[in-house]
C-alpha cells in the first residue's frame, strides 16, 4: 500500500504523453495548447456559438445595439521566474538608477499573457476583445517571480469590416466606454503596457533619518524615485501607441511597490528603495471613422403637473 495510504496517480498513456508534451513546446514558443486551438476554432467555424463572457446584462446589450457580438471568453497567462541577480549593496554608488533585469520578468510574462489572448481571440475569429481584466501577483512569495493572468470577452464586428489578417484588437475598455467612443468618431487598437524599477540609496542625512525620530520629514530622495519610476513607464507606453499608429491612450492601471532594504556599511546601516511602477492602458485613434452609432441627442425630461 503506498505510504500513508495515498493513490499513485495513474500512469499516462503514451499517446497522452507525447501530447503533453507538444502543449510544453507550443508554450515554450509562446503558444497555447492544442486543444485550446481546436476549441476556439470550432467557435469560429460556427455561425452562432454558444459562449460565455463576463460581460454584464448592459454591457452585452450595448455590445449587442452597437454591432459587437460576443461569441466567446478568452485568457491568457503567463508564469516567469526572475533569473539570478546579484544586488550588489556593497558595491552600489549611490543615488538612484533604474534596474531593467528587475522590470523584464514583470514586461515578459504581461507581454507572454497578452500574446496568447490575442491568439485565443484570432482562432475563435474575432475582430477585439473587450473589458480585458488583469490580476498579476508575485509568484511564490518572491517580488520578482511574476505570475500574470488576463481575460476578456472576444467580440465579432459587424459594424466595421477588418482587414484579412488583421487580428484582434485588445482593449482594457469595458464595452460601455468601448461604445463611448465609436460615438465620437474614435477607435481602440490595441493594449499598451510597461513595468519600470528604480532603485534609490539615500544619502547620508536621511539614512540618519531612517535610524532616529527626527518627526515628520519627507523622504524625497524615494519620492523622487517614484517620479522617475512613472516617467519611465509612460514613456514607454506612449511609444507603444505610436507604434501602433494611436494619437491618444486611455491608461487604466497605474499602481506602484515601494520595497526595502539595508546594507550594514562599517560605523552606519545604509538604506535602499527600489520602486516597481506597472502602467497598463489602451491605445486609442481620434478621428479614426465617422461617429457609430450615432452620436446620443441631448437628454430630454418630460415633467407632467397632472389636469
Amino acid at each position: 500500500m503506498p505510504l500513508f495510504g495515498r493513490r499513485s496517480a495513474p500512469a499516462l498513456s503514451e499517446e497522452d504523453q507525447q501530447a503533453a508534451a507538444v502543449d510544453l513546446e507550443r508554450i515554450a514558443r509562446g503558444g497555447i495548447p492544442v486543444g485550446a486551438q481546436e476549441r476556439l476554432e470550432r467557435v469560429a467555424a460556427s455561425g452562432s456559438p454558444v459562449f460565455n463572457s463576463d460581460l454584464t446584462a448592459k454591457e452585452y446589450a450595448i455590445s449587442q445595439a452597437a454591432g459587437l457580438t460576443p461569441i466567446a471568453q478568452v485568457m491568457g497567462s503567463s508564469v516567469v521566474q526572475h533569473g539570478w541577480q546579484n544586488y550588489g549593496w556593497a558595491s552600489y554608488g549611490g543615488g538612484m538608477s533604474e534596474l531593467p533585469s528587475f522590470a523584464a520578468p514583470w514586461n515578459l510574462s504581461r507581454q507572454r499573457s497578452f500574446d496568447r489572448l490575442r491568439q485565443e481571440a484570432n482562432f475563435a475569429g474575432a475582430d477585439a476583445v473587450l473589458g480585458i481584466e488583469m490580476t498579476a501577483k508575485a509568484f511564490l512569495g518572491e517580488p520578482n517571480n511574476v505570475e500574470y493572468l488576463v481575460f476578456g470577452t472576444a467580440v465579432r464586428d459587424t459594424a466595421f469590416a477588418r482587414a484579412g489578417g488583421a487580428g484582434a484588437r485588445l482593449c482594457t475598455l469595458s464595452a460601455q466606454d468601448f461604445v463611448k467612443l465609436r460615438r465620437i468618431g474614435a477607435e481602440a487598437l490595441d493594449v499598451i503596457g510597461h513595468t519600470s524599477v528604480v532603485v534609490v540609496a539615500l544619502s547620508g542625512r536621511a539614512n540618519q533619518m531612517m535610524g532616529a525620530w527626527w518627526g515628520n520629514q519627507e523622504l524625497t530622495e524615494v519620492s523622487r524615485a517614484v517620479s522617475a519610476a512613472r516617467h519611465l513607464a509612460m514613456d514607454e507606453v506612449r511609444r507603444q501607441a505610436r507604434a501602433v499608429g494611436a494619437n491618444e491612450m486611455v491608461i487604466s492601471t497605474l499602481t506602484h511597490r515601494i520595497d526595502h532594504h539595508e546594507y550594514e556599511n562599517p560605523g552606519y546601516r545604509q538604506h535602499f528603495f527600489i520602486v516597481s511602477m506597472h502602467v497598463l492602458g489602451t491605445a486609442v485613434a481620434l478621428g479614426a471613422h465617422d461617429p457609430h452609432p450615432q452620436p446620443l441627442g441631448v437628454p430630454m425630461m418630460s415633467i407632467s403637473l397632472g389636469a
